[in-house]
């Protein structure tokens, strides 16, 4: 008796694990399929109408399923093939990427894995109990939960968050059709997709019961096109100014190459003397090289030989070098903290402007939540510090904002430098981390990761000059079109002007309003759905769904 109950245990729990999470049938299609949709509207693909029509599929199915507690074990199920599937897609690179580097990448991507699955699962849970026990409308519980659920991912706390990918940021190909996110941000573009999403999954549902569906058409129409519409006049009428020249530098340096300090440097320091001679005196304004393009801490009294050999660079070429490198802080206890630093040196020397990152990678620069005392042995990783402020790089006449690498996903980081005067902004990185030089061994990352400026050139109306070690380096003008582009994996440099605007946007003056809204509009919605579990009388009828 004493052997078989540990077994009964056992398989009590498993059941019961199974009952919650195994998909039954029609629990897995619909789902799928709207996985599949959604994970090829992002580059390097982003086909134009996916994102209007990813999230209907599973809309569908979740409208169609039946309230009470039967229904959200259904939903759970359904979501975590979603989820599963969607993000397994759209982040799979993390796996491919880092496993050249440590055998941990494949519990960092099975971590990731499973938290994003549950931010699915979570949605699709909002969602479920927004239309089922609130009966708010389909069309509108949609775009409200997927939006409050792509807010909640970005807004985990300490480097949990993980803003990569909004929906809004599928349409970074058709920038002149995006105009809109000047005012209500790349979220705000992500609750407008998701609407008409919502109001297409209605109509094919009226169709099913035989409704009218012209009426539901028209309106469909009007919310696509009228967005749209304003976002090429404003491309069209737009005053733009140019700022200046500026080149970016890519050096094309491996990752592997990189991590070995000396030899990175050496590798590095070759690059750019074949490069640097193409640049002639008096052509640009600003030399703009990656993060981390000297890997040592570049105020340290040992690294004076590598400031001085970029300070030759920058006298030949008549123009200040932003370049990354790390800066340190020390500690009483003789310790010191490493940042993931911008810093300009001039023909004179180093200056005194210093950009920390502040918006670190999980894991890698940040082991989230624990302090960095616990981590004594990882001095150069998981113990970066975070940055303070919002220091502006001064080249001649002009100001600019310093996005390091993955600080682009972040919306407020981009509005931040503009409010505290930006004229442009500059993005500097290291995507050697995403792929190599064959082509079995390039991820989608290395698309995805530059389209969000993207959408940070649109909401704050700013041009952009990119500098990445092995591509893609480019820039973007105001509008969000992107020029001048290196390919991968080659050393290159690029000159070109940089424009920008002396609007100050509604999106800058603002922030996120339609993304805080609807995380707070959820979760009043989710509250709201308890109390009518309860008993209490609910709002409208199936009918009106």
């Amino acid at each position: 008796m004493g052997a078989g109950a540990p077994a009964s245990t056992r398989g009590g729990w498993f059941a019961g694990l199974k009952i919650l999470l195994w998909p039954r049938p029609g629990e897995r299609l619909l789902p799928a399929v709207s996985a599949v949709l959604l994970a090829a509207s992002f580059p390097p693909l982003h086909p134009l109408i996916l994102p209007f029509v990813g999230l209907v599929p599973m809309a569908v199915w979740v409208q169609g399923l039946p309230s009470g507690s039967e229904g959200r074990r259904a939903v759970v199920r359904g979501a975590t093939v979603f989820g599963a599937v969607y993000f397994g897609i759209l982040f799979y690179w993390i796996l491919v990427a880092l496993i050249w580097f440590s055998k941990l990448a494949i519990l960092a991507f099975l971590g990731s894995w499973l938290a994003l699955t549950g931010v699915g699962v979570l949605f699709a849970w909002m969602l479920h109990r927004a239309v089922h026990e609130v009966r708010v409308p389909l069309w509108l519980a949609l775009p409200v939960t997927w939006t409050a659920a792509e807010w909640f991912r970005a807004h985990l706390p300490d480097t949990l968050a993980f803003p990569w990918l909004g929906l809004g940021s599928s349409l970074s190909g058709f920038p002149e059709l995006i105009g809109v996110a000047e005012i209500i941000g790349a979220r705000g573009l992500t609750f407008w997709l998701a609407l008409v999403n919502g109001l297409i999954a209605s109509l094919v549902l009226s169709v099913r019961v035989g409704r009218g569906w012209r009426r539901q058409g028209s309106i469909v129409a009007v919310v696509v096109v009228l967005p749209m519409a304003w976002s090429v006049w404003r491309a069209n009428t737009l005053e733009m100014r140019p700022l200046g020249r500026v080149a970016v530098v890519q050096p094309n340096i491996p990752e592997h190459i990189k991590l070995d300090e000396s030899v990175g440097l050496d590798s590095t320091f070759v690059s750019l003397d074949r490069l640097m001679p193409r640049l002639s005196p008096g052509s640009v304004g600003l030399v703009v090289m990656p993060e981390v393009t000297f890997p040592t801490y570049l105020r340290h009294a040992e690294a004076a030989d590598v400031v001085t050999r970029v300070q030759g660079y920058s006298r030949e070429v008549g123009a200040p070098v932003l370049a990354g490198s790390f800066g340190h802080e020390f500690l009483d206890d003789g310790t010191f903290i490493p940042y993931n630093s911008a810093f300009l040196v001039e023909p004179q020397g180093l200056t005194d402007f210093q950009y920390d990152k502040r918006y670190l990678v999980p894991m890698v620069e940040r082991v989230p939540l624990l302090p960095r005392r616990w981590l004594p042995t990882l001095q150069n990783f998981g113990t970066y510090g975070r940055g303070e402020g919002w220091p502006l790089a001064e080249a001649g006449d002009h100001l600019y904002g310093v996005l390091i690498c993955y600080e682009s996903t972040y919306a407020e980081a981009a509005r931040s430098f503009r409010r505290e005067g930006a004229d442009a902004l500059l993005n500097i990185t290291n995507d050697a981390w995403y792929g190599r030089e064959p082509l079995y061994s390039r991820t989608t990352a290395l698309w995805q990761h530059p389209a969000h400026m993207v959408l940070r050139a649109i909401e704050n109306r700013v041009g952009v000059a990119r500098a990445a070690n092995t591509g893609i380096s480019l820039f973007v003008d105001p509008v969000g079109r992107v020029y001048n582009a290196t390919s991968l994996f080659e050393a290159d440099i690029r000159i070109d002007t940089v424009y920008t605007t002396d609007i100050v946007t509604f999106y800058v003056k603002y922030g996120d309003l339609v993304g805080n809204g609807a995380a707070l509009a959820a979760l009043l919605l989710t509250l709201a759905s308890f109390w009518l579990a309860r008993g209490a009388p609910r709002l409208g009828t199936p009918q009106n769904r």
